[in-house]
């Protein structure tokens, strides 16, 4: 998988996958405005001494720049925020990683938060509460905060699903194994399997109504 992803795990699908917001490089552009500054500075001034210092201070400020700038192209390229079918992950750094993966199971609230230019700017900082010893994890420099909130909780309510479906049909076929008519002679009694209705009913492993409709069918065999 390229840099530029979250390695994914087998049968994972990726949702949402993100680096940081443009707003991530606001300092660079900064630096970059006083040093155009500088140079108009550099251009209208008519004093030997002051064109002199901006004459070499100018280069050098260029040069930090951009060394300045590529380091941060490379933070930014290597930060990136994912969400998929079964997590919410994060990891960052090129030599040195950090990563967050965050199961949707373990997710109890999302949050997010974005000032006044943050709003205009579609940026914002989101914060997962999650059930361990994590605690709170804060995502900053995301883009579209609200979106992104509405994907997770999207997943944390299909994942919930799926999990509802599985234990659907481990009951199922635990109930398919106990009650299934017998295929040869010496199979389980009609006696046998409306006391193994009762067994499962007893339990809780069926509804009232599964219960009914089951020894409806078992007597019907009679």
């Amino acid at each position: 998988m390229p840099m530029s992803q979250i390695d994914l795990m087998p049968d994972e699908r990726m949702i949402l996958h993100s680096n940081p917001h443009w707003w991530y490089f606001w300092k660079e552009v900064v630096a970059a405005i006083v040093i155009i500054a500088l140079l108009v500075l550099l251009a209208i001034l008519d004093d030997g001494w002051a064109n002199s210092f901006l004459g070499w201070l100018i280069p050098i400020a260029i040069v930090v720049l951009l060394v300045w700038t590529a380091v941060s192209f490379t933070q930014w390229k290597t930060t990136q925020f994912a969400i998929t079918d079964q997590r919410v992950a994060y990891q960052s750094g090129l030599f040195r990683r950090r990563g967050v993966s965050i199961p949707l199971n373990r997710v109890n609230n999302v949050n997010f938060t974005q000032s006044m230019i943050a709003r205009m700017l579609n940026n914002g900082v989101v914060t997962i509460e999650s059930a361990g010893q994590t605690g709170d994890s804060v995502f900053e420099n995301i883009p579209d905060p609200q979106r992104v909130r509405t994907l997770i909780f999207q997943q944390v309510e299909a994942d919930e699903q799926r999990d509802s479906d599985r234990d659907a049909a481990s009951l199922a076929k635990a109930m398919g194994a106990h009650l299934a008519p017998p295929e040869a002679p010496g199979g389980p009694s009609v006696t046998d399997r409306l006391k193994q209705l009762d067994d499962l009913k007893a339990q809780g492993l069926v509804t009232p109504e599964e219960y009914e409709l089951k020894r409806a069918k078992i007597l019907e065999e009679l």
